[in-house]
């Protein structure tokens, strides 16, 4: 039997770091998703499909070249991802892949863009690697779920887009990620087709704010290259504030009852859905954010039917036993509520239970 030795996996690791040096050489524009999760792995091989097929058909490609970019270390400098549509479909990319400790270690170009798609309570950590490697021009989008993260971003970068979307995706159990040294081979569930809204967090007065809705321009042309319904907005804010009404009324009940987003159809969880939008609705009155066109109750149910396979984030963090984004979620929510004189335990009951249970299993 042949066993390595530490040289043997020395080499090996200083044969894949030349190899990603010359593979970040390349000609192009690079564009660094942060976080090999499930919408950074969607939006990856997303990307990098239709990257490959226009290279295959026309020889060049309007899209970028894909860095992905995890906590944990790789042998290899490629990885590759599976995604199941919808229809149940497989689509497989080889993604170029690095550990966040190794970008300051990396002969790499400029990003054209960067793409964080880390858990909200993760950003903070994420940017504590990647801001010192970037300047205040390089466009940065916040894909995050909630209303926590985008703030404190945009205090740190001039620059900030913030993305929105009721695309569904998660990661099968039997490939999450348990291990230290992240596999060569990654698979995601694309669980429903949905929107993705992209626009500035400054306001149009700022001046940051034209070269920014450029960058939102460029990213959402992008998308629609691949195949994935994508738009501009000019107010964004409000975009964020409905994903936040949307996450509120599935994820919190999804994750108490360790159940699938469809499931929210039936009783008695329809009842609590209509309770949760109730809630909800109180809070975002009184924030002055105005309603979708056919109200919240038809919004959220719109993305459960879309989304009726999804396993919601939330879910996925409790069934793994990691820190979950209720805060992130509710806690705009709550703070607004109190803001307007609302009332927790009277005007949200049904969210501050969900609330209270969440937050006390928190690792």
């Amino acid at each position: 039997m042949t066993t390595s030795t530490p040289a043997d996996d020395n080499h090996t690791l200083s044969t894949a770091f030349d190899s990603l040096s010359q593979r970040l050489a390349a000609a192009g524009d690079w564009l660094w998703i942060v976080g090999p999760g499930a919408i950074g792995r969607l939006l990856a091989v997303t990307l990098a499909h239709a990257r490959q097929r226009e290279m295959a058909t026309q020889g060049r490609s309007t899209l970028p070249n894909l860095l992905l970019v995890g906590r944990r270390a790789s042998v290899s400098e490629m990885v590759t991802i599976d995604m199941t549509s919808p229809e149940g479909q497989t689509v497989s990319s080889e993604i170029t892949y690095t550990s966040i400790d190794q970008l300051r270690t990396l002969p790499y170009p400029p990003p054209a863009a960067i793409w964080l798609a880390t858990k909200s309570h993760a950003i903070e950590s994420a940017w504590a690697h990647v801001a010192p490697l970037i300047d205040s021009r390089t466009p940065v989008t916040c894909w995050q779920n909630g209303l926590s993260a985008q703030p404190w971003l945009a205090e740190q970068h001039p620059q900030l887009l913030c993305a929105s979307t009721t695309e569904g995706a998660w990661i099968p159990e039997s490939t999450a990620l348990a291990t230290h040294t992240l596999p060569e081979r990654l698979a995601v569930q694309h669980a429903g087709h949905g929107q993705t809204w992209l626009g500035t967090w400054s306001s149009q007065a700022d001046p940051a704010s034209s070269s920014a809705m450029a960058a939102a321009e460029r990213q959402v042309a992008w998308l629609q290259a691949a195949g994935r319904e994508s738009h501009v907005s000019a107010d964004i804010g409000t975009r964020l504030w409905h994903k936040l009404a949307i996450n509120a009324a599935i994820n919190p009940l999804v994750a108490r009852f360790r159940i699938r987003n469809g499931q929210l159809r039936d009783r008695p969880f329809s009842l609590m859905v209509r309770q949760a939008v109730d809630e909800i609705t109180r809070v975002l009155e009184a924030e002055g954010i105005a309603p979708p066109p056919n109200g919240w109750q038809a919004l959220v149910d719109q993305v459960i039917r879309a989304t009726a396979n999804n396993r919601a984030s939330m879910l996925q963090d409790v069934l793994a036993g990691r820190t979950t984004e209720v805060e992130a979620i509710l806690g705009p929510l709550r703070h607004a509520a109190l803001r307007h004189g609302l009332s927790l335990t009277d005007d949200l009951p049904l969210l501050e239970q969900l609330h209270t249970h969440l937050s006390s299993q928190q690792p």
